[in-house]
C-alpha cells in the first residue's frame, strides 16, 4: 500500500506515554500491532495500555483499526470500537488514555502536530480531537436546550423564556462557556449556535401560552450569508413562535450594522435584545441609535444591589429611567434573592431573571408547571 515516494504515506503520531514529546511513526509493512508488550510494531508505555492493544491493517485498499480485546479499549473519534472501522486522514485514535493522530502526508508540507495533553485516568482531549468530536456532536445534533423564564415583576407572570444549550457529547463539556471555547477554536462557533437554537425552537413548540423565547446568538453566526434566512426558515417551519434575539453588548459596536440587523428582524416578525449590559464598555449613544425591544442588565449589575452602595444604586436607577424613555423595557439578569428582586422592582426594572425566580429545566418540567 505505501508505493509513495519518500517522506509521503500514512502516519501516526502521538506520545508513547502521555509526557514524553509526540512522535511520528510511518505506517507500512501492515499489519500494525499496538501495545506494551515490546514485540509490536509500535510499542506504548501506557499502564493502561494492554500488552496488545490494537491492530492496524489493510482491507479493500483502505487501512482499518480493530481492538485486539485491550483491558481499557480503543476509540476511534471518540468511539469505543467494538468491531474493525475503516480510518480516514484526521481521524484521532486513543488506546486506552493515549491519544495519537492518523495522518496522510503528501508530496505537500505535513500538517501541524497535533497537540498533545496528558491527563491521567481519562482521555485525552487534545485540540484536534476536541475538534473532531465537536463536529461529530454538530453533525449528529447531539445537544440538549433547557429554558429559564422570564418574569414580568409587576404581577409574577412568566412572560418569556430564555433557550440555554448543553452540549450532549460524552466526550466534550456539557456547559456551553467551554464548549463555545472549543468552537470558536475550531471556526465551529456559527453551526454550534444555530445547532442550540434549531434544537431550542423544536423544543418550543411545545410550551403552553405561546411565550416568547430568547435565542442567545453568536457573534460569528450573524455575519455568516445565510443567517437572516435560516432565521426567515424557523419562523416558516414554527409560525406560531414569538422569537427574540439575544446580542451581547459588546458587538453593539456599529450603529449603522445594528440599525440593519434591527430592520432586517424587524421584517421577520422578530425582536431584539442587548444581553449583559454593563459587562463590557456600555456605551448610550450606541444604545440610543439602535435601541433593542429590551435590554438586560448584567448580573453583576443586580447581584446584592439591596446591599450596594447609594451612588450605584442611584447609577443603576438613572439608567432604567434613561432606558425606558427611550422605549426599551428593562430586564434585571441574576436575581437569586428576595432583597434583589424587591430592589429591581423599586427601581423600575420590568422583567426579570434569576434563580429565585425559575432554574433551568428541560421543556418537558415547564409543561408539567403549566408554563
Amino acid at each position: 500500500m505505501d508505493k509513495s515516494p519518500s517522506g509521503t504515506g500514512w502516519y501516526l503520531e502521538g506520545s508513547v506515554d502521555g509526557v514524553a514529546s509526540p512522535t511520528r511513526f510511518r505506517l507500512k509493512d501492515f499489519p500494525i500491532r499496538i501495545g506494551r508488550r515490546a514485540s509490536v510494531d509500535i510499542m506504548l508505555l501506557g499502564s493502561e495500555v494492554s500488552s496488545l492493544h490494537a491492530e492496524i491493517f489493510e482491507r479493500d485498499e483502505r487501512l482499518w483499526v480493530r481492538d485486539m480485546g485491550s483491558m481499557n479499549g480503543t476509540r476511534l473519534n471518540q468511539e469505543l470500537l467494538t468491531d474493525a472501522a475503516p480510518l480516514s486522514d484526521g481521524d484521532i485514535l486513543h488506546f486506552a488514555n493515549l491519544e495519537f493522530v492518523l495522518e496522510r502526508i503528501g508530496a505537500a508540507a505535513p500538517r501541524p502536530t497535533a497537540m498533545l495533553a496528558p491527563r491521567s485516568g481519562r482521555l485525552v482531549q487534545g485540540a484536534r480531537s476536541q475538534a473532531v468530536t465537536l463536529r461529530q456532536m454538530i453533525d449528529s445534533a447531539r445537544v440538549q436546550v433547557v429554558f429559564q423564564p422570564i418574569v414580568q415583576l409587576s404581577d409574577g407572570t412568566r412572560f418569556a423564556f430564555e433557550v440555554l444549550g448543553r452540549g450532549a457529547h460524552g466526550g466534550l463539556p456539557q456547559s456551553p462557556g467551554p464548549l463555545f471555547e472549543i468552537a470558536q477554536a475550531a471556526g465551529l462557533a456559527a453551526p454550534l449556535s444555530a445547532l442550540f437554537r434549531q434544537a431550542g425552537a423544536a423544543a418550543a413548540v411545545g410550551l403552553a401560552g405561546a411565550p416568547s423565547i430568547f435565542f442567545n446568538i453568536h457573534p460569528s453566526e450573524m455575519v455568516q450569508p445565510g443567517f437572516l434566512a435560516s432565521l426567515e426558515a424557523m419562523g416558516e417551519q414554527h409560525p406560531s413562535l414569538s422569537v427574540v434575539l439575544e446580542v451581547h453588548e459588546t458587538t453593539v459596536t456599529d450603529p449603522r450594522s445594528m440599525r440593519e440587523l434591527r430592520a432586517a428582524l424587524t421584517a421577520l416578525g422578530i425582536g431584539l435584545a442587548f444581553d449583559d449590559f454593563g459587562a463590557g464598555q456600555s456605551r448610550l449613544l450606541e444604545l440610543a441609535e439602535s435601541p433593542p425591544d429590551y435590554l438586560k442588565f448584567d448580573i453583576h449589575l443586580v447581584r446584592n444591589i439591596h446591599n450596594a452602595p447609594a451612588s450605584r444604586q442611584s447609577m443603576v436607577e438613572n439608567l432604567v429611567n434613561i432606558v425606558r424613555n427611550m422605549g426599551v423595557y428593562c430586564l434585571a439578569e441574576g436575581i437569586e434573592c428576595q432583597q434583589e428582586l424587591d430592589t429591581c422592582v423599586q427601581m423600575g426594572f420590568e422583567f426579570g431573571q434569576g434563580y429565585l425566580l425559575g432554574r433551568p429545566q428541560p421543556v418537558r418540567a415547564w409543561q408539567s408547571a403549566g408554563a
